[in-house]
């Protein structure tokens, strides 16, 4: 009876192991490596922090140092912060599909969350300049009825 209760709790203490090795390594075997750490995802954030807080000159600045050293991501990153222009949007965008992302990676997960982002703002930007675009024909129609009123008003006074 012993070895049996034995065998039921090692069996037991086995899958609980198991199970801590799945949800640390929900997509593997646990033995993928992360090519960005934890703390490169810090770093990240710390210079994008740095970067929307300073101003235009130092801004340019942390652009072309981040091209420099040939850091794509973080590059791709600061093109994506709030205030960039479209262009700059698609740019970050196109850097940051091209980056090999390991599922299991918290950079790689947050890689793909931004690029989720940027992909749903150049969606709403695209839907903003359609929107404007009906907007201008709509208010050309208007203009144009307006003008043709006036013409059957100014017509109908001089008869």
């Amino acid at each position: 009876m012993r070895q049996l209760l034995l065998g039921t709790m090692m069996m037991f203490l086995a899958g609980c192991q198991l199970l801590d090795k799945v949800a640390l390594h929900p997509t593997g075997d646990g033995s993928q490596t992360c090519d960005i750490d934890d703390a490169q995802v810090i770093e990240w954030l710390n210079f994008e922090h740095r970067y929307v807080s300073s101003t235009l000159d130092t801004k340019r600045r942390l652009l072309i140092d981040a091209e420099k050293r040939q850091q794509r991501i973080l590059h791709a990153l600061l093109l994506s912060t709030p205030g960039q222009s479209q262009e700059q949007l698609k740019r970050a965008l196109e850097y940051l599909s091209t980056v090999d992302l390991n599922s299991s990676c918290t950079a790689s997960q947050y890689i793909r969350l931004r690029t989720r982002q940027l992909q749903l703002q150049l969606g709403l930007l695209d839907q903003n300049q359609s929107l404007k675009q009906q907007v201008n024909e709509l208010q050309r129609q208007v203009d144009a009825l307006t003008d043709l009123e006036r013409q059957i008003t100014r017509q109908r006074e001089e008869h």
